[in-house]
């Protein structure tokens, strides 16, 4: 992607199971993003679990900061990459946001902004009690579920540490309880989920457990209509808001635990990233220890057609970010409105498969269906990591990414930087051009000060 680097945020980390982490408000010529601010990051103490909404006027350049949630002395664990806010833009142009807390009690909470476009003033945060303590918020709309009108959805780790769904009715006005989507287990072994939305169906793929704990495999399935299916569209939960749930190994299998590529057993699978083709089809990406090992991981393209998936390996993800969450990766970002493309952040060069010193962004470009990728960096030579990519949903000839650029030391100690570039124009051939960005000023909290 070829521009100059902008800084959304001087201090700010996301996991990668809340979205949208970020979207684009193509009325109001802005990008939006949320992430959770660091003690070991700019202003350290000051800002440490701030849970932030900024946003990048695309014609000015300025970038504004809003903090939803600031934690109180008593009110500490906020500081952990888990609690960034799931984005939305309702259809009169307010945004909601919601997050909870990682673990850290039993409720998600949500703010609506005041003004459509505008991130400067917000409703006072509102809570639901999920009854079981809650992680992880992710906000989809489905327009033609209730005879009244669209539903828009949370779904979040709660009950029996499993996906949940919350639904309003009001476009994210108030808010209520469910049902369960998923159910594994008996408490803990809960199922990692990433989910993307047309707003006829949410696709999702899914694990059974966490990898450190199982050999997971990988599993898809959608919501329509009140209702779960597997790909082939055979009825898996014929009601989401009972009390009944279907397991993972309900849906449809991608990927299975063991399968070999290159000669060698793929095991410990975990979610990234899926989203829908405009035929209606989910692609997705995800990751997996090659032999087992945690030093070598490996990601995976894979995408439905209609009756099959079809996976191919992708690149070498190499080792861990750190040792306690060894399967944590630099991770990888499919482009919602072009199948063909996808981005990972790597310490393995995928075009020589040579290590590299920090993690670098590449961007893999394929006209065979995954098969095969041609390699382009969009970052090299650099002194500090880019993490965590995300593209998000812009029915545009430009297209944005974002990530995480910094030290990572743990989901709970990092010094980071919100950074992204916007390529403007398409070559001859329809692709992006790709170079390394080259650092740029910005400003934030409404242009007051400016980001070394």
């Amino acid at each position: 992607m070829a521009g100059s680097l902008i800084r959304l945020n001087d201090n700010g980390g996301w996991s990668w199971f809340e979205d949208e982490r970020a979207v684009v408000d193509a009325r109001a010529g802005k990008i939006l993003v949320s992430s959770v601010a660091n003690a070991a990051g700019r202003e350290g103490e000051a800002r440490d679990g701030d849970v932030d909404v900024v946003a990048y006027d695309m014609a000015s350049g300025e970038v504004t900061r809003f903090t939803l949630n600031r934690p109180r002395s008593d009110n500490r664990g906020w500081a952990d990459d888990h609690n960034s806010a799931a984005l939305w833009v309702r259809p009169d142009g307010r945004y909601v946001a919601m997050y909870s807390r990682h673990g850290g009690d039993r409720y998600s909470r949500w703010r609506v902004s005041d003004a459509a476009g505008e991130i400067g003033g917000w409703s006072p945060e509102q809570v639901l009690d999920n009854g079981a303590s809650t992680t992880y918020s992710n906000l989809y709309y489905l327009a033609g579920l209730q005879a009244s009108g669209g539903t828009l959805y949370n779904f979040t780790r709660s009950t029996n540490f499993n996906p949940n769904l919350l639904a309003s009715r009001d476009f994210g006005q108030t808010w209520s309880y469910g049902g369960r989507l998923l159910t594994q287990g008996d408490g803990r072994q809960r199922p990692y989920v990433r989910y993307s939305s047309d707003s006829h169906r949410i696709h999702f793929i899914t694990t059974e457990q966490h990898p450190r704990n199982f050999d997971n495999s990988i599993y898809h399935g959608y919501v329509e209509d009140g209702k779960l299916y597997n790909s082939v569209g055979a009825p898996a939960d014929a009601d989401l808001f009972d009390a009944s749930a279907a397991a993972p190994r309900d849906l449809t299998c991608v990927f299975a635990a063991g399968v070999q590529f290159d000669g060698a057993p793929m095991r410990h699978a975990w979610t990234i990233d899926v989203e829908i083709d405009r035929r209606g089809q989910p692609y997705a990406v995800f990751q997996a220890r090659a032999n087992g090992r945690d030093e070598d991981h490996r990601f995976f393209y894979a995408r439905f057609d209609g009756q099959k998936w079809r996976v191919h390996q992708l690149a070498k993800a190499g080792g861990y970010l750190y040792e306690r969450e060894n399967d944590y990766t630099g991770l990888a970002a499919l482009d919602p409105d072009d199948p063909d493309r996808v981005v990972v952040s790597t310490k393995v060069d995928p075009r020589s498969e040579q290590p590299t010193a920090r993690y670098e962004l590449y961007q893999g470009i394929t006209g065979d269906g995954g098969a095969s990728w041609s390699w382009t960096p969009i970052t090299s030579d650099s002194t500090v990591d880019n993490l965590r990519p995300v593209v998000p949903k812009w029915s545009d000839r430009r297209r944005a990414l974002l990530w995480l650029r910094g030290h990572y030391a743990t989901y709970t100690r990092y010094d980071l930087s919100v950074v992204g570039v916007i390529d403007g124009e398409q070559t001859a051939s329809g692709r992006p051009e790709v170079q390394a960005a080259r650092p740029a000023g910005v400003n934030v909290a409404g242009g007051d000060r400016p980001v070394p």
